[in-house]
């Protein structure tokens, strides 16, 4: 599993990362509530690499999908020691034969 970069048509823009990413891994919680009940969620891609849900509507959506193996496609920013967040605009749920 590979991490592809596609930029959007138009102009570039570096300064706000707004480069269209898809990235491939497994749904991880990463925050709980009082009662064990997952608040926020990561994929965890299989180069070890994790990429936190920006908590929008949509990555909301994938606090269902714990555990799944999933293709989210993003805009990925770089935060404060290294780590990423991804703002998810599409996601896909990996079956058996998908590559």
């Amino acid at each position: 599993m590979t991490t592809t970069i596609f930029k959007k048509a138009g102009k570039e823009n570096k300064e706000t990362g707004d480069e269209l990413t898809t990235v491939r891994g497994i749904v991880i919680p990463v925050h709980w509530d009082k009662e064990g009940n997952a608040l926020a969620v990561a994929i965890s891609s299989p180069n070890e690499q994790e990429h936190v849900i920006e908590q929008d509507k949509k990555g909301k959506e994938l606090i269902g999908l714990i555990r799944q193996e999933i293709e989210v496609s993003g805009v990925v920013r770089k935060v404060i020691k290294g780590g990423k967040t991804i703002t998810v605009k599409s996601y896909r749920l990996k079956t058996g034969g998908d590559p």
